[in-house]
């Protein structure tokens, strides 16, 4: 059961407000409150680091490391070739971003590269990045990676290169987040199209 607290929204609470509030990132707000438009009157639920440490305290005002927006991960590219959710009958946990190939493909947010390689069969060349507090963003089919397990990226950071590696119609990027294992629809959290 994640630590937090509910809350009711007050007259000119939004989303924006109560992320910066309660210093959360609003993807983490979104996860944890999927559905709710945070209107006045409706009870949200605040997600909080409360542990040994004390790194936060369940009540407005408190402090807590936040993170910034996921930016998109193919800045030369404004199209989706495959949403989140049901694609040929099967589950899709992910976006796909068609690009050129060698397009860039960059960090949505800074963090440690957890995977980078190529043993894990249909996603080709792959790099994973955990962001810390349970997330992860994933990038599937490059043609090249740029990282290594265990080095730190920044946001925007040309990780690698838009490929048509493992099981691929043609040259995208398979992009996923993650959130302690489970995964989410892109869409809804990472930052405009450029």
């Amino acid at each position: 059961m994640p630590s937090g607290q509910y809350i009711q929204v007050r007259k000119g609470d939004s989303l924006n407000s109560l992320a910066k509030e309660f210093k959360v990132p609003k993807w983490k707000l979104k996860v944890h409150n999927e559905g709710k438009s945070f209107h006045e009157g409706q009870w949200v639920f605040v997600p909080q680091s409360v542990g040994l440490i004390g790194q936060g305290k369940a009540s407005r005002g408190i402090s807590n490391s936040a993170k910034g927006e996921f930016i998109w991960p193919v800045p030369s590219s404004k199209k989706l070739s495959s949403k989140f959710g049901k694609r040929w009958g099967r589950k899709h946990e992910g976006i796909d971003i068609p690009a050129r190939v060698g397009a860039n493909i960059v960090a949505v947010a800074g963090g440690k590269v957890v995977y980078s390689g190529s043993r894990l069969g249909g996603y080709g060349n792959l790099t994973v990045i955990s962001h810390g507090d349970g997330i992860f963003s994933v990038y599937a089919h490059a043609k090249r990676n740029f990282t290594k397990r265990g080095q730190m990226v920044h946001q925007g950071q040309v990780i690698a290169e838009v490929g048509m590696t493992g099981r691929t119609t043609g040259p995208h990027l398979h992009f996923e987040l993650r959130y302690e294992g489970k995964a989410l629809n892109p869409l809804q959290l990472l930052a405009k199209m450029p």
